[in-house]
């Protein structure tokens, strides 16, 4: 029997299993360090190299957050690397180590170093001088103590003298320079600051491409996100005004409502004047709707020809490219933004009380209301204050999230917004539901696709706030404080006796009828890029751009004598495909970026419309068009095509000299002779900054004249117009049943018509001053619209019908500025400002033949056609008669200009204009420690406004002689009025709406938005960085209007006749509101 005795050496069971683990760890360390990693690229930030490292080997990576800077970037010797040697990589110049425990790669503070600042310790004197790359003092210079609130100044020498620790990091940062960081070591902390580029290597969008702005050689207007972000903005064109020089923005002011933007004015007398507005590189129809202002990076304008002219047809009225942010690289970041605002009416029209209106009507009709009456109505116990029942506190709540990660190969960004507005008029709402998803991913080193989505949903109640005696505004100033909202019985009072004009209840009118409008968009595209060889790339971009519109209307007998109802059912869908093939190369000192493009796109539309009177029941509304007595419907479709070929060479010689030509031809379905259309344009631009003689000077930095000249178009005419088009025509013989007797023409066909063409030149101005910390921007342009589209009707005797020619000419010129300023920048306070201002003169030079065009005529015998167009005269203008006073009896009176004699048409002029001459804005933001305070102006001046809520109000029309407004009351002196006030007796005045007494100068300055907001780190709050904000929107208005808003528009529908020719026209516009805004975001 053999028997084995235990060796001390040899170890027994227990002991084999615990040195063959061992054996198996060193095997995994060895094993594990030895692997490969490969990389997509040699720069990296240190999340993507943890998270290949992940991927590609069995271990995982594990560290504490606050110790390791995710987002530092990291750059390797190679694209494959062993584990070992990318974790050295990874972790050099840091304070951390890495250690392997099985699968796991710890990473921790290393020991000798963790305990650097117990070590390092009291503060010393660190005294150093900082230059410029000249060896010139630098004064101002601001020197921090990083993570501290130790801070120090330069002086005249450029010498500053700061505490900190040994191994403290100092941070330098100047105005126009690159900021540095150095480790404190000692005494002495000389610094070398070199100037920055960041401004002119800022990135601009420019269609179809993207160029340095020290590159750019056409006018084109940028707007970071970051500019708007601190303001309580719920749509992105309010981010618009007084921001962008040559942008001039209106607003109806109504929740959800339309808005007007012109680029350096308008050149159109019967068509559009909007821009057209790309999202992410998609055209978009449905304009600037549905669109989250946390989502957008930046906003591009693009004014000249040479910007503009790669757009062809539809650049003449400028373009408003918008690129939405996208994923990063590095750890996941998450915002929220939540806002709470009230508003109310800022200002009020100043009305007689129902003691004051009792009293003067008594003057007239005697003895109407008796004493106990009038008593009643002095102690406040009779009568409506109609602006008080209309009238209400406003809401608003906004919320926004986002979410927005990625790796080395793979972003996306994601966000959704919930948006509820109750207006400061009783029943206007607006909802806006939103998300949107930006997708990137780097399939292949020669292949990315991009893919963007945005949905949105907004539902809209509303009323008619338009220039029409429909306009619930008119009709409130219309309706007598003497009379009640209600009857004895509970009823609305539908009509009031004392009113001259026919008027409804304006409660009625918004409690009991209801008008809503649905907007459902969805767009999105998917972009395949391909990176063929080095400079050379292909894009396709394939988008879609959908609306579907549903418009709902019910009136109820509770309001008027009938009720009614229709809906209006809209779908468009557009399709674009766009197939861009770009170069961009350099050799020596030239370089060389050419683009040819190729786009198509596709829209169409269908409508449903349904309407019905005398209802049955008015239970559900706008839903019982069955059951209406009386129908009506009608339905359509339309399509329009657009194939392209674009373009463009962009050459800069040393940085100095710059080209940039663009050609354009665009092949619209719409026309039918003339369906090609052709575009050139050339810019020009002279670095002077550059130049060498330039260099040896320090009064003026960065340089450069820019000259531009091209050719844009327009195609703003609806499918079909060049076409000839035919109704029926029925007669009724004998009976009321009607017959088919012949199809008359109602459009007459065009087959010649062409393109309206706009002809641009733009010379620009750039540099700035005191290092940089001043730069200016001008730009003077002059753009001449030609073969501009008018109508024309046809006579009766030669068939009627009406026709579109090529017959306008407008020209529009002027000159813009920008300024911005670092005013104050030190340690702990900051202050910079930008000042725009725009100086535009509109002019139409040709009519062809015509010798004006009319107005519009909101409602017949009350307000005739009030504008007019005129040759030698801008768009906008006021067709009116010349109020010269009131006569001893207090009746109006007017200049005879045809010296007839008589007062009639003939002495009517054109007085006046709707568009202002020169607009501004004036943004001011200041940083003091955590607090932020921004103020904003902006203001308009030359433009008038025809108040015809003041004729309505101080009206002497029909036999119960309306008055409400305060400055039209007067107390009689015996039977003659005194002659400052009208007189209550209608009996001999002529009282002309179209006349210059109701014509106002709405120049004003507007303190726009106030906003103190305070901000909280992650540091602090353990949870998130965190800003808390109050804003104020419209704090103050200072204007001699009489009016609620100098810059209100009652005129915004562009079927009823262009909004430009007639906007100066208030018959009620929406009250502007002043704002209060709680504001909490927190990016996590």
């Amino acid at each position: 029997m053999l028997k084995f005795n235990h060796h001390p050496r040899v170890p027994g069971r227990k002991g084999q299993l615990l040195l063959l683990g061992l054996c198996l760890a060193f095997s995994t360390h060895t094993m594990g360090q030895n692997q490969v990693v490969n990389l997509q690229k040699t720069t990296n930030s240190v999340q993507s190299l943890i998270t290949a490292i992940e991927k590609q080997t069995s271990l995982s990576v594990d560290y504490r957050q606050s110790t390791l800077n995710l987002d530092r970037k990291v750059k390797t010797t190679s694209r494959s690397e062993k584990l070992s040697s990318l974790l050295d990589q990874m972790l050099k110049d840091t304070d951390l180590e890495y250690t392997l425990s099985g699968r796991h790669i710890i990473i921790t503070p290393k020991q000798g170093r963790a305990k650097a600042p117990q070590q390092a310790g009291v503060p010393q004197k660190v005294k150093g001088q900082v230059v410029d790359a000249k060896g010139e003092p630098l004064v101002g210079v601001t020197v921090k103590v990083k993570g501290t609130t130790q801070a120090a100044i330069t002086d005249m020498n450029g010498n500053y003298t700061i505490d900190a620790r040994r191994g403290d990091t100092l941070e330098f940062s100047y105005v126009g320079f690159t900021n540095k960081e150095i480790k404190a070591d000692g005494g002495k902390g000389n610094v070398t600051l070199s100037e920055s580029a960041e401004t002119l290597d800022q990135v601009i969008v420019i269609g179809y491409g993207t160029v340095r702005k020290a590159d750019l050689a056409g006018s084109v207007g940028v707007m970071d996100g970051k500019k708007f972000s601190d303001q309580p903005i719920t749509r992105i064109s309010d981010a618009f005004q007084g921001r962008i020089s040559g942008v001039q923005v209106a607003n109806s002011g109504v929740p959800g409502g339309t808005i007007k933007i012109r680029v350096r004015g308008a050149g159109s007398v019967n068509r559009s004047n909007d821009p057209l507005y790309v999202i992410d590189g998609i055209a978009r129809e449905s304009g600037l709707q549905g669109i989250n202002p946390e989502d957008v990076q930046s906003v591009q304008i693009l004014k000249d020809a040479s910007a503009t002219a790669i757009y062809g047809s539809r650049g003449s009225n400028g373009v408003v490219l918008i690129t939405t942010k996208s994923g990063h690289e590095g750890r996941t970041q998450v915002s929220f933004d939540a806002q709470i605002g009230v508003s109310n009416v800022a200002k009020r029209y100043k009305t007689l009380s129902p003691y004051e209106f009792a009293t003067a009507y008594n003057e007239v009709h005697a003895n109407t209301f008796d004493e106990a009456s009038l008593s009643d109505f002095k102690n406040g116990t009779k009568g409506t204050d109609w602006q008080d029942a209309m009238f209400q506190t406003g809401t608003t709540r906004d919320y926004k999230v986002a979410l927005s990660s990625g790796n080395a190969t793979n972003q996306y960004y994601v966000s959704a917004n919930y948006m509820g507005q109750t207006g400061a008029v009783i029943e206007t709402k607006n909802e806006r539901y939103q998300a949107r998803v930006n997708l990137s991913s780097d399939i292949t080193p020669w292949l990315n696709i991009k893919t963007d989505i945005n949905a949105s949903h907004t539902k809209t109640k509303n009323f008619n706030f338009g220039a029409s005696t429909e306009n619930v505004l008119w009709n409130m100033l219309n309706f007598s404080p003497v009379t009640d909202i209600r009857d004895a019985n509970g009823n609305y009072v539908k009509r009031d006796y004392y009113c001259a004009l026919t008027s409804d209840n304006p409660v009625a009118m918004m409690k009991e009828n209801e008008g809503q409008t649905r907007h459902d968009i969805f767009t999105g595209h998917v972009d395949l890029r391909f990176n063929i060889m080095k400079g050379l790339t292909f894009t396709t971009t394939n988008g879609v751009d959908y609306m579907d519109t549903k418009y709902y209307n019910f009136t109820s007998k509770k309001v008027g004598d009938s009720n009614g109802m229709s809906n209006r059912d809209g779908q468009r869908m557009t399709l674009q495909t766009t197939n861009n093939l770009t170069y961009n190369g350099s050799w020596g000192q030239h370089s060389l970026t050419a683009t040819g493009v190729f786009e198509a796109t596709r829209s169409k539309y269908r409508y449903m419309y349904l309407a019905g009177d005398n209802l049955l029941t008015e239970s559900v509304k706008w839903w019982n068009v069955g059951l209406a007595r009386s129908r009506n419907q009608d339905n359509g479709y339309s399509s329009w095509t657009l194939l392209s070929w674009v373009g463009r060479v962009m050459y800069n010689y040393a940085d100095r000299y710059l080209v940039t030509g663009t050609f354009r031809a665009d092949g619209s379905s719409k026309f039918f002779n003339n369906k090609w259309g052709y575009f050139p344009s050339l810019a020009v631009a002279w670095s002077l900054g550059n130049e060498e003689f330039m260099k040896r000077q320090n009064v003026i930095q960065d340089a450069k004249v820019r000259v531009s000249y091209g050719l844009v178009g327009s195609q703003a005419i609806d499918p079909y117009e060049t076409l000839g088009l035919m109704r029926q025509t029925g007669y009724a013989f004998g009976g009321t049943s009607k017959y088919t007797g012949f199809w008359s023409g109602t459009s007459v066909a065009t087959p010649d018509l062409t393109w309206e063409k706009t002809h641009q030149f733009n010379v620009g101005l750039d540099f700035a001053m005191l290092n940089r910390s001043l730069r200016f921007s001008f730009d003077f342009f002059k753009k001449l619209t030609k073969d501009g589209l008018l109508k024309k009707s046809m006579p009766n005797y030669d068939g009627g019908g009406t026709y579109w020619v090529n017959a306008a000419e407008v020209s529009n010129q002027g000159l813009e500025f920008s300024i911005d300023a670092n005013v104050v920048n030190r340690s702990s306070f900051n202050w910079s400002s930008t000042l725009t201002g725009t100086y535009l003169k509109n002019e139409v030079t040709s009519l062809d033949n015509i010798p004006y065009v009319t107005g519009y005529t909101p409602a017949s015998g009350l307000t005739d056609a009030v504008t007019r167009i005129v040759k030698g005269k801008p768009i906008g203008s006021f067709y009116l008669y010349k109020w010269t006073g009131l006569d001893k009896d207090g009746h109006d009176t007017y200049a005879d200009l045809d010296n007839s004699g008589t007062v009639s048409e003939g002495d009517r002029s054109i007085i006046g204009n709707a568009n202002p001459d020169f607009t501004l804005g004036w943004n001011n933001h200041l940083t003091y420690k955590n607090w932020e305070l921004n103020v904003f102006f902006t203001g308009a001046f030359g433009a008038q406004r025809l108040n015809l809520m003041r004729y309505s109000g101080a009206s002497m029309n029909g036999k119960s002689t309306f008055v409400t407004l305060k400055e039209a009351y007067y107390e009689s002196f015996g039977k003659s009025a005194h002659p400052r006030y009208p007189a209550l007796n209608v009996t001999g005045n002529n009282y002309q709406a179209a006349s210059t007494k109701w014509l106002e100068d709405a120049d004003y300055l507007r303190l726009d938005n106030i906003t103190l907001a305070y901000n909280l780190s992650k540091n602090i709050t353990k949870f998130a960085d965190l800003r808390i904000s109050l804003s104020c929107q419209n704090l103050f208005t200072l204007t001699g209007y009489k009016g609620m808003d100098p810059a209100g528009l009652s005129f915004m529908d562009s079927s009823l006749g262009s909004v430009d020719v007639n906007d100066g026209i208030d018959m009620g516009a929406y009250p502007l509101c002043r704002t209060f805004t709680i504001g909490v975001k927190m990016n996590f």
